[in-house]
């Protein structure tokens, strides 16, 4: 990351020459931290900042549509970067579109800045025009939450609130008077100061030893990586390859380590499988790498439990630990390892290997249907055949996000993204946008259900207008199915959850993009192919079965009565 290297005084305090404007040493101080676009909307309560953006070329405006979406991409853009983000809005509504896409990054942990404009301080308290107070709408979801109320404060806030976002993997939010952001501030450039990254921990040996012992007498070990792994994917192969232990990933962590690779058994939860479930209920002892996965009821009942986490306060939150590790995952793999002795016993990863195998001939042959309306299955692996080798996949939430977990094979080069932690609707197309801005050279591919891309779509005539070639797939099922199919497992019937669409293709076409209908598993490809090579914005409207079932990997008898109770009501509620 560049660094950023102190200003040198030229003149004495307080004269001109020692002065610069404030939104333009927010601007240096951002640039100095690695934020290279910045999302958002005019308003008046931050004019000044957005002027001093125009007279600037290190940080590239995104003008939005929703700040909303502008939230959302700058909080895709630390998610696949690790660098720090940035968007922004005026005062009142404004600054309230900006918390959606905020609280996914807080949740997901990606480092983010957001400025919001404010009343001048004279206003401040009296309920004048569009006045809110920021500070308390953004108390729960920052981690530095300041509103400006004097020029002499800025150097030091805007660093602190950058060093904040960065070293806590979160957001930090700053709340700028409009009477404030025009000023000079005097000695700005002579009071910046260099900042570096957090280094890389390592738990306390005493601890390490403790699970050192419990591992060596492990018969039946069990790995659960999560995206906390993300710069550690050696360090995970080398540690499990080294104790004969099977691999079970959290959904963020598709792309570290994918169902394809020979010791990943799958995923976990819901939209796992079941070589992953079976791995979890039969293992002796379970090592936890860098997940704060949240279901409590997929962890081991009776395993010893050891758990890495560089938050100390996330080990022993969701089960109950023998022994846990505060420190990051790769030094803290590499040290386990080396005082361990190879494992000669393999017979539990070789049982787990071989339900996966017969998992994945199972998956195979749904990928191959060809029915009409489109079995979502063959569209997944259509779009996995067609992607490059190095292309970022978004994936929205809802019965996309189930499809894409079991169905879309990642790459080692390939990069992938959910809103994990607030899993909301409407995130693929704003995380498209910030993702290809962010990486230009590689293909970014959203896929999404027809609702979670109705609630945001008008940004799409963004990707067109900053020529943002990225290929958007919608599957439309005229109904939010996720929803019917938490419904029904409740018992309840399908109520409420209709669609209604536009033509998906022809929208994409009246925005300047290009777009195609598919009704037919044949026509999936080639409409990939001419997406992909038209180098354009474009959005497949993808008809697909609205009755096709995600079926849990383990379904318990409770699941299965509701279920048929639901489809009663249903039946009846037709006479």
């Amino acid at each position: 990351m560049r660094q950023m290297a102190a200003g040198h005084q030229t003149a004495p305090p307080n004269t001109k020459a020692d002065t610069v404007n404030a939104s333009e040493l927010l601007l240096r101080v951002l640039a100095a931290h690695g934020v290279r676009h910045i999302f958002g909307i005019p308003g008046d309560a931050i004019n000044d900042v957005t002027d001093a953006i125009r007279r600037q070329t290190d940080i590239r405006y995104i003008q939005v549509r929703h700040e909303e979406v502008g939230a959302f991409a700058a909080s895709a853009q630390a998610k696949f970067s690790g660098n720090l983000a940035a968007c922004f809005g005026t005062s009142g509504p404004g600054a309230v579109h900006l918390l959606n896409g905020l609280y996914d990054a807080k949740m997901d942990h990606a480092p983010v800045i957001a400025i919001t404009g404010q009343v001048a301080t004279g206003y401040v308290g009296t309920s004048y025009h569009q006045e809110i107070d920021t500070t308390a709408l953004f108390a729960d979801v920052s981690c530095y939450n300041v509103q400006v109320s004097d020029t002499d404060q800025l150097p030091e806030v805007f660093q602190e609130a950058c060093r904040a976002a960065i070293a806590n993997r979160g957001v930090a939010h700053i709340s700028l008077p409009t009477n404030i952001s025009s000023q000079r501030v005097s000695g700005g450039e002579a009071r910046l100061r260099t900042f570096s990254r957090p280094g890389r921990t390592l738990p306390d040996p005493a601890d390490c030893n403790s699970a050192i012992d419990l591992l060596a007498k492990a018969r039946k070990p069990a790995i659960l990586a999560g995206i906390g792994c993300a710069n550690a994917c050696d360090e995970l192969v080398a540690f499990a390859d080294h104790v004969g232990a099977p691999i079970v990933r959290t959904l963020r962590a598709k792309d570290v380590i994918d169902d394809d690779h020979p010791l990943c058994v799958g995923g976990i939860g819901l939209l796992g499988g079941t070589p992953g479930i079976h791995a979890m209920e039969n293992c002796d002892v379970l090592l936890m790498v860098g997940t704060d996965f949240p279901y409590r009821e997929f962890y081991p009942e009776h395993a010893k439990v050891i758990q890495i986490d560089n938050v100390g306060t996330h080990v022993g939150r969701r089960r109950a630990v023998d022994v846990g590790l505060v420190g990051d995952a790769g030094p803290t793999l590499a040290q386990l390892r080396s005082g361990l002795t190879p494992s000669g016993d393999r017979s539990f990863l070789d049982d787990c290997r071989a339900r996966m195998s017969a998992w994945q001939e199972r998956q195979l042959a749904k990928r191959s249907r060809g029915d009409v309306p489109i079995y979502p299955p063959r569209l997944i692996a259509e779009i996995s055949d067609a992607a490059p080798e190095d292309a970022i996949f978004v994936v929205d939430t809802g019965t996309s996000t189930a499809w894409a977990a079991r169905h879309l094979a990642i790459g080692p080069k390939q990069s992938f993204q959910i809103s994990g932690g607030l899993a909301s609707m409407g995130f693929a197309l704003p995380a498209a946008i910030g993702a290809q801005l962010a990486f230009p050279a590689r293909r970014v591919i959203g896929i999404a259900g027809d609702g979670a891309f109705g609630m945001l779509m008008a940004d799409f005539i963004t990707a067109v207008r900053y020529d943002l070639p990225i290929v958007m797939i919608v599957l439309r099922n005229d109904r939010l199915a996720f929803i019917t199919l938490e419904q029904e497992a409740a018992g309840l019937p399908d109520w409420g959850t209709e669609v209604a669409n536009p033509d998906y293709a022809k929208f994409a076409e009246a925005c300047g993009g290009i777009g195609f209908t598919i009704s037919h598993p044949e026509e999936i490809a080639p409409a990939l192919e001419a997406a992909l090579a038209s180098g354009r914005p474009a959005v497949l409207d993808v008809a697909v079965d609205p009755n096709a079932l995600i079926v849990p990997p383990k379904i318990g008898f409770g699941q299965a009565a509701n279920f048929t109770i639901a489809k009663l009501k249903e039946a009846l509620d037709k006479f």
